[in-house]
């Protein structure tokens, strides 16, 4: 299977970060990473997405409120977050218009946290990468699915802009099935199916008997607020808490998010949405995986 190039430099992010921060109130391992899907919105039906499906997901013009991206900053910076945050999700984050006005808002507030955006760039131009650029964002990543014409379009506003390539990061998407589309393929928590000569996606008919870390060091919000344990929860089976009623750190530290890392810490993936999930899910986070061990250990937890 081939691997997503994001995955090492995640992985690589993730890694230092935890060696360099404290641990939160009580001895509770940090998070490095909060991806915001910040739009229910897309322009594109990829056939190795769940938005291929129109009836499950369509497109319906609401957005992150800034306000709750407010409160939510307020209480990152409380702790003087230096992880990263990320517009991507189930949706193209740059149909939300003013999505500069949250990556100044973010910067302002947590200075050192990094912003990143993960794009179709179906509609960014050189003067949206320059404002985006301008208010504070770290590091784009674009996928490109029409062909490999796009990259000479892409390398030439970058150059133009005088960025590099860690700040902008392009991605080959056009690619064929044989070659897995240019993408680490999985069926998103169930969420797609696929079969052709050369691929087949379907949920799983037995769970995975293996952890998977990524409730270990991320979480995912929702436009509307909900947060989820995992980025591939496409069907949003496990909703962990709402940021519109509770801090970041209450549902970082709930019941809900607790009670999944304890199952998966024991190998246990015999819940919605991780029981149909063919995602390996140990490529990144081996560090907060054993942190978090450590720390139900402490609580008598095993």
């Amino acid at each position: 299977m081939k691997l997503d190039i994001n995955i090492a430099r995640i992985a690589d992010f993730i890694g230092r970060h935890i060696t360099n921060v404290p641990f939160l109130e009580g001895g509770v391992p940090p998070f490095a990473s909060i991806e915001f899907s910040n739009n229910a919105l897309c322009n594109r039906r990829c056939i190795f997405c769940p938005r291929v499906n129109s009836t499950l997901f369509p497109n319906k013009n609401e957005h992150l409120s800034y306000d709750l991206f407010q409160k939510t900053m307020k209480e990152l910076a409380a702790v003087d977050y230096s992880g990263r945050i990320s517009f991507s999700g189930f949706c193209e984050p740059l149909l939300t218009k003013d999505l500069e006005k949250y990556i100044a808002l973010g910067k302002k507030t947590c200075h050192k946290m990094t912003i990143e955006i993960s794009s179709n760039g179906d509609i960014l131009t050189k003067d949206r990468m320059k404002s985006l650029f301008d208010a504070g964002l770290d590091n784009i990543r674009i996928s490109l699915y029409e062909g490999p014409h796009q990259n000479e379009i892409f390398m030439k506003i970058k150059n133009e802009l005088n960025l590099n390539d860690k700040q902008v990061i392009v991605r080959s998407r056009y690619l064929s099935a044989e070659q897995s589309y240019g993408l680490t393929i999985s069926n998103r928590a169930g969420a797609v199916t696929l079969n052709n000569e050369s691929i087949r996606i379907e949920p799983l008919k037995e769970p995975l008997k293996q952890p998977c870390y990524y409730p270990f060091y991320k979480m995912l919000v929702d436009y509307n607020g909900d947060v989820l344990i995992c980025s591939n929860d496409w069907l949003k089976k496990l909703i962990v808490g709402n940021l519109h009623g509770q801090t970041v750190y209450e549902v970082w530290n709930g019941h809900k998010f607790n009670e999944a890392r304890i199952r998966l810490m024991r190998h246990d993936r015999s819940f919605a949405p991780c029981d149909i999930c063919d995602v390996n899910g140990i490529y990144n986070g081996g560090i907060h995986f054993q942190a978090w061990i450590q720390y139900y250990q402490k609580q008598r937890i095993e």
